[in-house]
This record gives structure tokens, C-alpha cells and sequence, in this order.
């Protein structure tokens, strides 16, 4: 059994991560988020998530006004304000090329030290890419462009003279200097459900990330890549999407999460389901309440007084999880009851720290 990591999402985009009308952060500032991320790093925190929007807001009942920070600028300017936390960027492929990204990633990769991932995202919101001008192509066919853009990343980071002759992409005789500081390159992580994002994991990603959900699926979906990866001669860790609902007692968790179910925002949720280009996204997502937390966060069941929490997680850790993705009503004061509560009960030694 490997050691375990725990990484947050950032709070660069409006709207929080509850499709629910209750009170939590909505807070999107720079300034919040790096309080967010020195209390993540002072706690061991091993990495935080930004995710990528142009347009709208998880939460869904945010006003558009709000507005979206890019992640690779918020990370280039936390990079060079933390020492061991990583950083990982939510990347379109549709909205920048892989040169570009690759010039961007090395240079942030310097200034961290060696702390840049990338979370590839293939896209699934089509009025968002329409909205700029951006051809909205077929599933089938943004998982064959992202499996270029990730051939094309790792050939810049890697290689001097690179060419690469693809339907999306066309690279001549070209050389990227400096390389990043990690080698062979910083990790990748992915995500999406599908069968082509997970072809596509297990062919070239190095993490891949999955929606909340409990643990008989989440074996299927890590037996399945893990049988991919080997075919290409790879290994893939594996990282889980989980909403956290930890308190004193297991009656003061659930009376919590009643509360946010009770004042589920219905028409948020509504409005989501009714995206019919999405493919595999939710594909699991039966009942309303899979729904209100931001990628299936509920269904993972990291629910409870803090030693259920903890036994859920050490579950976790039991069938192959590498890392959990963690999300919180209120993170700047959840966070740390987390590691102070939950974290000494888990696998004597399991939890590994960013070095």
C-alpha cells in the first residue's frame, strides 16, 4: 500500500463548488486565494487544484459579473510566494496551444522549483468555446486532440528538434529551452469518465482524476485504466474528487449535509443535466443530491463524525487511491479541522508531505 496525498481546490472562479442556495466561500480573489494556499502549505497540504472557466461559475447561482481567474497566472504568481505546495493548472486545449502551454509550464516549473502540473481538461461546456469563437467538435474527436496536445507537450519538455505531424497539431524541427525542472517533465493529471478519457489516461496521463463516487465504481474505473496503462508498459496513480463533511459527531455531519440537500438550487441542477455534449461527466448521477456538490463531491461518502471520515478514507487508500481531492463549505476553517482531527487517525504513516 503507497503513501496517501491530499489536495484542494482553489478558489479562482465565483459561485463556490454547492449547486445549493446556502451560505459558503465564494470568495475568487488572488488575495484570498493565497491565504488559501500558505494555510494549505503550512498544513502539509501536498497540492491545490485551479480550475479553468472563461464564462459562469460552478455554484451556478453566482452572479456572471463575478468572473474567473486564469490558473496559470494565479499559479506563476503563487509560485513564487510558497516553497513546497504544488500547483496544478486546469488546461483547454481549445483555448491555448500546446507550444504555448509548454513555454508557460517550463517557465512556472522554474519559479516553483519544480511545483507545475497541469489537470487536462478536453472540454465538455460547448457555449463556452462558441462564445470565443472556437469550433465545438465531437467528443470522440476532442479526446484525439487532446492525446496530440499531451504527444506534443511531452515532446517540447523532453526533446531537442521535435517534430510532430498530427491532424491537430504540426511541430517542426523544434526545440524549447529551458526544459522544466522536473523530469522527464511535471505530471499530468486527467480526468472524465468516458472511455476515451480513459484510453486516453492510461496511454499518457499520469494521474488520473475521478469523480466523487463510491468505492465499488471507483475499483471498476481503477482496474480499468490500470489495464490500459499496462499495455503501453505504464504505471497511473489515481486521485478521487470528494466533498468533505467532517465534524464532532456523525448526527452533526448529517444534519449539515441534510441542510445543503434540503436548499439544493434545482434549476442550477436542471440547467446542468440538460447539457446533452457532455459524455461520461456525470454518467453515474441518478439522484438529485449526486448533483449539488461539484463533481459528484457527495458521492464519495467522506461524510461523518471524524473517525468514519477517516475509515472512509483509509478505504480509499486501500483499493489504490494516490491522492484525494478535498472540498469544503468554508476551507479556511474546515481545512485545518481536518488535519487536526481527521488526518492522526488515518494509517499510521500513510500520508505523505510534499518534500
Amino acid at each position: 500500500m503507497g503513501s496517501l496525498q491530499f489536495s484542494i481546490w482553489g478558489s479562482n472562479l465565483s459561485g463556490g463548488f454547492l449547486r445549493a442556495r446556502v451560505e459558503e466561500n465564494q470568495e475568487w480573489s488572488f488575495d484570498y486565494n493565497r491565504k488559501l494556499v500558505k494555510t494549505a502549505e503550512q498544513l502539509n497540504v501536498a497540492s491545490v487544484l485551479f480550475p479553468v472557466r472563461y464564462i459562469g461559475s460552478i455554484g451556478g447561482h453566482s452572479p456572471e459579473k463575478h468572473g474567473q481567474l486564469d490558473p496559470l497566472a494565479i499559479i506563476a504568481a503563487l509560485a513564487a510566494e510558497t516553497k513546497r505546495i504544488h500547483l496544478i493548472a486546469a488546461v483547454l486545449p481549445a483555448f491555448i496551444h500546446p507550444a504555448t502551454l509548454a513555454k508557460i509550464g517550463a517557465t512556472i516549473d522554474r519559479i516553483s522549483n519544480g511545483r507545475f502540473h497541469i489537470n487536462l481538461v478536453s472540454g465538455w461546456f460547448k457555449q463556452e468555446q462558441e462564445a470565443f469563437g472556437l469550433e465545438w467538435i465531437a467528443h470522440e474527436e476532442r479526446y484525439k486532440r487532446s492525446i496530440e496536445y499531451l504527444e506534443v507537450l511531452k515532446g517540447l519538455w523532453t526533446q531537442d528538434h521535435f517534430s510532430f505531424d498530427g491532424t491537430y497539431y504540426k511541430i517542426k524541427n523544434a526545440t524549447l529551452l529551458p526544459k522544466p525542472t522536473q523530469k522527464p517533465y511535471p505530471a499530468i493529471y486527467q480526468g472524465g469518465n468516458s472511455k476515451e478519457a480513459q484510453e486516453m489516461a492510461g496511454r499518457l496521463s499520469d494521474y488520473y482524476f475521478m469523480n466523487g463516487a463510491p468505492i465499488e465504481e471507483l475499483k471498476k474505473q481503477i482496474q480499468s485504466v490500470r489495464a490500459i496503462a499496462s499495455r503501453y508498459g505504464r504505471w497511473i496513480k489515481f486521485a478521487v474528487n470528494a466533498f468533505v463533511i467532517a465534524r464532532a459527531t456523525t448526527d452533526e455531519a448529517l444534519s449539515e449535509y441534510q441542510f445543503i440537500i434540503d436548499n439544493a438550487d434545482e434549476a442550477a441542477i436542471e440547467q446542468l443535466k440538460k447539457r446533452t455534449e457532455t459524455k461520461g461527466m456525470w454518467k453515474n448521477a441518478s439522484v438529485l443530491h449526486d448533483f449539488v456538490a461539484n463533481n459528484e463531491g457527495f458521492r464519495t461518502g467522506l461524510i461523518g463524525s471524524y473517525k468514519e471520515v477517516a475509515e472512509k478514507i483509509n478505504a480509499l487508500q486501500d483499493i489504490g487511491i494516490d491522492k484525494v481531492l478535498l472540498t469544503f463549505r468554508f476551507p479556511l476553517v474546515e481545512l485545518p479541522e481536518f488535519y487536526d482531527h481527521v488526518v492522526p487517525l488515518l494509517h499510521p504513516k500513510s500520508v505523505k508531505y510534499p518534500s
